[in-house]
């Protein structure tokens, strides 16, 4: 069995959630080998089946959680029966199922902190007993998007938010949208967490990993010189592309590239 399996949600959830990452390690073959995740432009919802693995302040992983924007690397300590679900949110996804959920950035947060410890049960013991945790996953965030409204010009956040991605300035992406600078931060703080500066270095440097672990691609593209892509990495990565490029990832990140070209690079 591969250590992760990736199932896509269901087509009208494919702007919010990129994938369903079933991670799972029954025999305990992983659990002697810290795992390392990159600083990631997504969320991530996660709901754990097996033995909780262990976040890096020593704190065992909630059974329901909200892993909100990171701009860091992060370790995880693998348990000896290792079985949950990761919801891949994109940014829009975030904003539009967990409004105002900006105190995720950088935490991870229990889902009761988030949602209220009922609902967040109900959402753990829905999957636990379910044929299909993906079908469930699909149900439980379809109708959580018909219950809530979105927040307030969420269709221009995730413009602006695409256009940063695309490489676009936070002056240009808050033009086209019919905002300042300074509203257009607000909207990303109150949201994501996180400025909008921040949001094109964490796509930036994404985009450079993703092209260095699928070995495709230019890992120097947004970059002004090689030496500002080296600097990048090394700030938030804690390592150069040419280190990483010659210690190949791990066996998560080589598992996730094999089997889901398309898939973001949150294992290093």
């Amino acid at each position: 069995m591969q250590p992760v399996t990736i199932v896509l949600p269901a087509a009208p959830l494919r702007t919010w959630v990129s994938g369903y990452w079933f991670v799972r390690d029954d025999t305990g073959a992983h659990a002697s080998h810290p795992v390392h995740t990159s600083p990631l432009p997504f969320a991530v919802l996660s709901v754990n089946f097996g033995i909780p693995n262990r976040s890096d302040d020593g704190a065992p992983v909630p059974r329901a959680s909200l892993l909100g924007v990171q701009a860091r690397v992060r370790r995880w300590d693998p348990s000896a029966q290792t079985f949950f679900v990761m919801a891949m949110l994109t940014l829009p996804g975030l904003a539009r199922l967990f409004p105002h959920a900006g105190a995720s950035a950088g935490a991870l947060l229990e889902l009761g902190a988030v949602l209220g410890d009922r609902d967040a049960g109900a959402l753990a013991d829905s999957l636990a007993s379910a044929d299909s945790i993906a079908c469930a996953l699909d149900r439980w965030l379809l109708a959580r998007a018909d219950a809530i409204d979105p927040p307030h010009r969420h269709a221009e956040l995730a413009h602006a938010h695409s256009l940063l991605r695309d490489g676009h300035g936070v002056d240009a992406a808050a033009r086209a949208v019919g905002v300042d600078r300074r509203q257009l931060g607000r909207w990303f703080e109150r949201h994501l967490g996180v400025a909008p500066r921040t949001v094109i270095e964490l796509e930036r440097l994404h985009a450079s990993l993703v092209a260095t672990q699928r070995r495709c691609g230019d890992a120097r593209q947004g970059f002004a010189d090689q030496a500002h892509q080296i600097r990048s990495w090394q700030r938030r990565l804690r390592t150069t592309p040419g280190a990483y490029a010659r210690g190949g990832g791990s066996v998560l990140a080589r598992t996730v590239v094999g089997q889901d070209a398309l898939a973001p690079a949150f294992y290093l």
